[in-house]
């Protein structure tokens, strides 16, 4: 899988000028933006990480979690998501003509990865909830592995839940915090959690719903993954305000261990951080003529290690795609 396929280079600059738009629109508020402890282990004392399009992103000074601070209240986040044009072009444009390679090259494996996940544990698989159902791929795609009773999208964007409505899903279109859901066996939710303005308070809901010893599974950026850590503020995952939280395992861990959960199992097996460091390389958008063994490995070498150093990362838990694995205690 090449990024151009899940994002198309024409459809991304379109995206990202409409984003642009959005955010000079929330930024005209950012005199009421508040401060926060850490999301991760609520420590006060943080310093600057860097500074990105108008936004802070600080540094925990215990357990090293990157997040903006100070950060729009939830009433302007929902706002944003509400209005924002960037977003409906991801619906519209960026998602369909997509979809095909990213229901073959993620959404089918990740369905297969969940269904192995649950055999490997010997889940109960009599219900699933996928919170952030987007597109609704991957509700589609678990549905056709047959083995969960009922499979639940929850997906708060109007948009997006019609979406989901249209290829016969079973939808609820609200939060999942305002839900009325008693009870679930596993709940995943995919690359959410670095969106939300309290991530606590989500896992907790997650563990009122989820049965006893039911499943939570969760996909976010690890910010101690390769091009994360390469490229740091230059990295186009790095962006504000869609992206709040950026967790890496031991910081994640820690706060769903708070949130009462054990942590089974961490992964990361991402398959692009090469590419993203190498193509912002070939744009100029990296220098590396101070690091050789980066330009050897990622340019003058390319042909004959790329694919192994991808798979080196994603062993060795130092991708930037991170899938963590826990059970309700």
């Amino acid at each position: 899988m090449k990024e151009k396929d899940i994002r198309p280079e024409y459809l991304m600059q379109e995206n990202f000028k409409l984003h642009a738009e959005d955010v000079k629109r929330l930024l005209k508020h950012k005199k009421d933006f508040v401060k926060i402890s850490c999301p991760a282990c609520e420590f006060t004392a943080s310093k600057i990480a860097f500074k990105k399009n108008g936004f802070t992103f600080a540094i925990c000074a215990k357990c090293e979690t990157i997040f903006v601070n100070p950060r729009p209240t939830l009433e302007m986040l929902e706002e944003f998501y509400t209005i924002s044009k960037s977003i409906k072009h991801w619906n519209d444009k960026i998602f369909p003509i997509s979809e095909n390679i990213r229901r073959s090259q993620i959404f089918a494996p990740r369905a297969k990865r969940v269904a192995e996940l649950c055999r490997k544990y010997n889940v109960i698989t009599k219900t699933l909830i996928d919170v952030g159902a987007g597109f609704g791929t991957f509700c589609e795609e678990i549905e056709k592995l047959s083995i969960f009773d009922k499979v639940v999208a929850i997906e708060p964007s109007p948009d997006l839940a019609n979406t989901c409505r249209r290829k016969g899903l079973n939808v609820i279109e609200k939060p999942v915090e305002d839900t009325d859901i008693k009870k679930a066996d596993v709940i995943t939710n995919f690359e959410l959690i670095e969106h939300l303005y309290r991530p606590k308070d989500f896992l907790i809901t997650c563990r009122k719903i989820l049965s006893k010893g039911g499943f939570l599974i969760i996909t976010t950026p690890n910010i101690r993954g390769f091009d994360l850590l390469v490229l740091g503020k230059s990295s186009n995952n790095i962006t504000g305000p869609n992206h709040l939280n950026y967790f890496h395992a031991g910081s994640l861990s820690y706060l769903l261990t708070r949130c009462g959960f054990d942590v089974i199992e961490v992964l990361t097996p991402g398959s692009l951080d090469s590419e993203l460091v190498r193509k912002k390389i070939l744009d100029n958008e990296f220098n590396v003529s101070k690091q050789p063994f980066l330009k050897m490995l990622l340019i003058d070498q390319w042909k004959n290690t790329g694919n192994a150093f991808q798979h080196f990362l994603a062993d060795n838990k130092l991708s930037s795609h991170l899938w963590v694995v826990a059970r309700k205690r």
